[in-house]
């Protein structure tokens, strides 16, 4: 037997010394590979939080920006569309590194740009087309007013005081069938029998899981998905990414066909024409409170209302003098005389005086003249249940300051509605006449009586009180039917100008201006309307876009901000990260230079 020779030994230690090396090449090749893709792991982690904290920070630029007074923020370019403010607005300008080695840095080359380190964030919002439609074609920079939707509680408490009526509005928005309008308001009504059509507790606990309905408001527009019938492409149309935009790669507006709709109107979904949240602030346009003229101390109310108009002590004396001329009257809060809804707005009167039901009840709103009450005024008014003392007392009033012909409104009237309110509270639901699409502004006319659903108690009222109206003159209509709605809004449409900032005339930031631009032509028709239209809310949504210029990755965040608190930065309602659907918008829209 023979013994390997030292030659060979030495063959074999070389191969082994070989195999390891080739070994350990590896793995240092695996473990540099593993701690490079650990870095970029890191770096990716470090910029998605840096662009995350763009966004944020855009979201609180833009609630400091909402506490600030109205007049600031227009001379800024306004919350409509303001490229300036809102697109690709600089937070980190470059000159200091926010990545690598030198983070924290002042850059090395003077006045270089670092775009690595240039970070910006946007605030987008859909456009409306030419004809007022939301098709998802285009992008705003700023925000979207949640008063240029439909609240739900509106409709809720629609159908509550008038069974079928927000059923027959929901019956108009696209997509919606009878099962979805009987199901959703089986969803927010507080009993639990089921409408025709609709679903309670019994369906819902069939499911897997199984549930139960709110019985209220939905707390979101998402919730809606809880609803029978209700499937997310009916919720938020094709715009899968929810940019707010039907971009290439996403579903044909043709799928829709299946919801019976044919004209775009549902590519966004119901989410653009419903809301929970829309509310208007009593704030003036210089940042003070407003006075509530419906407040009970009618000598607190004096003394504001002399403070705020020191010239116009005629104005300050009406408003006075309506107030409290039905002071004698019902003492428990409600309205106990026939007469209030022609004397003193639907709002009836109480202890402490009428009610000013509309702005527009001072409009050359004067009761006529006691010392002409005719022998059937009086009988008129002994049917009605009135006496004639208190009658006379109640209708001596002095000739209204405010003039009811249009060109003496557009100047009068913004001073009224930049300082006067009806109530302490925020006013919920009412439309944006000068913002919302057309398929939200087509809801009001759904059928005419629509429009008395808020003012049942007048429409009780009427029938008893028409005979001494006539006999006082004060008209014989006992009720707000044949009012031309489609043909209003029409003309609405066609004259509007949604972006404030654009607006010439100033009357049109309010919400009077259909009357005096010859829109609606009759003034009684105006009153009945007006309590259903703004010109401007307090609650807005946005997208919020973060990002850097160069090698950056895109955060995305829908925001709703509640700016009715006086002096408060706007309280964040809620919160969505739309990240995971894509970053949703190119570089160059959102400002990017590099």
């Amino acid at each position: 037997m023979s013994t390997p020779s030292n030659a060979d030994r030495r063959g074999t230690i070389l191969v082994l010394v070989l195999v390891v090396i080739t070994l350990l090449t590896l793995s240092v090749l695996v473990f540099t590979k593993f701690m490079t893709a650990e870095h970029r792991g890191a770096h990716r982690s470090i910029r998605q939080t840096q662009a995350r904290l763009l966004t944020e920070s855009g979201v609180e630029y833009l609630r400091i920006l909402l506490m600030k007074e109205p007049y600031t923020v227009a001379d800024l370019g306004g919350l409509y569309d303001n490229e300036t403010e809102f697109k690709g607005h600089v937070v980190t300008d470059g000159s200091i590194s926010m990545i690598g080695r030198n983070v924290g840095v002042q850059g090395s080359l003077q006045n270089a740009t670092d775009y690595q380190s240039l970070g910006r964030f946007s605030v987008i919002s859909t456009i409306l087309s030419d004809d007022g439609l939301l098709l998802g074609e285009g992008i705003r920079y700023g925000l979207e007013d949640e008063s240029t939707k439909i609240n739900l509680r509106w409709i809720m408490q629609t159908e509550q005081q008038q069974p079928g009526m927000g059923r027959s509005m929901l019956l108009r928005l696209p997509g919606v069938t009878e099962e979805i309008a009987d199901s959703l308001l089986d969803w927010m009504d507080e009993d639990s029998e089921s409408r025709e059509y609709g679903a309670e507790d019994e369906y819902y606990a069939s499911l897997d899981p199984p549930y139960y309905p709110k019985n209220g408001i939905p707390d979101s527009i998402d919730e809606l998905l809880l609803v029978k019938g209700i499937t997310p492409k009916l919720l938020y149309g094709v715009d899968w990414n929810r940019n707010g935009v039907v971009d290439l790669g996403e579903p044909s507006e043709s799928t829709l066909e299946e919801f019976s709709v044919t004209d775009g109107s549902l590519n966004l979904g119901l989410a653009a024409f419903l809301t929970v949240d829309s509310r208007e602030a009593n704030i003036t346009p210089d940042g003070l409170a407003k006075i509530n003229v419906n407040m009970d101390d009618l000598d607190e109310l004096q003394t504001q209302l002399e403070e705020r108009f020191p010239d116009n002590q005629d104005w300050v004396d009406y408003i006075l003098s309506y107030r409290r001329q039905s002071a004698s009257g019902a003492t428990d809060g409600t309205s106990n005389n026939p007469l209030s809804g022609i004397l003193g707005g639907a709002s009836g009167s109480s202890g402490s005086g009428t009610k000013i039901n509309s702005l527009l009840d001072l409009v050359q709103s004067s009761g006529v003249s006691t010392s002409n009450l005719s022998s059937s005024a009086s009988n008129a008014a002994q049917q009605a249940g009135v006496d004639a003392d208190s009658l006379q007392q109640q209708t001596s009033n002095t000739t209204s300051p405010f003039s009811n012909d249009p060109t003496e409104m557009n100047d009068y009237l913004p001073l009224l509605y930049d300082n006067l309110t009806l109530s302490d509270e925020p006013l919920v639901g009412r439309i944006n006449i000068n913002q919302a699409s057309r398929t939200v502004l087509e809801l009001l006319s759904a059928q005419d009586d629509l429009l008395t659903s808020q003012a049942s108690e007048l429409t009780q009222q009427l029938d008893s009180a028409s005979q001494l109206a006539a006999a006082m003159g004060a008209g014989s209509e006992s009720s707000f039917s044949s009012i031309p709605v489609a043909e209003i809004l029409e003309g609405i449409l066609a004259e509007r100008i949604s972006d404030p900032n654009q607006i010439d005339q100033p009357e049109m930031n309010y919400p009077f201006w259909p009357y005096t631009h010859g829109i609606i032509e009759d003034f009684e028709t105006m009153k009945k309307l007006e309590p259903y239209f703004c010109t401007q809310g307090s609650v807005f949504k946005a997208q919020v876009v973060g990002r850097f210029d160069e090698q950056s990755p895109v955060f995305r965040l829908e925001v709703w901000l509640d700016a009715t608190e006086l002096n408060k930065p706007a309280r964040i309602i809620r919160i969505r990260e739309l990240t995971e659907l894509g970053p949703g918008f190119a570089a160059e829209l959102l400002g990017v230079e590099y």
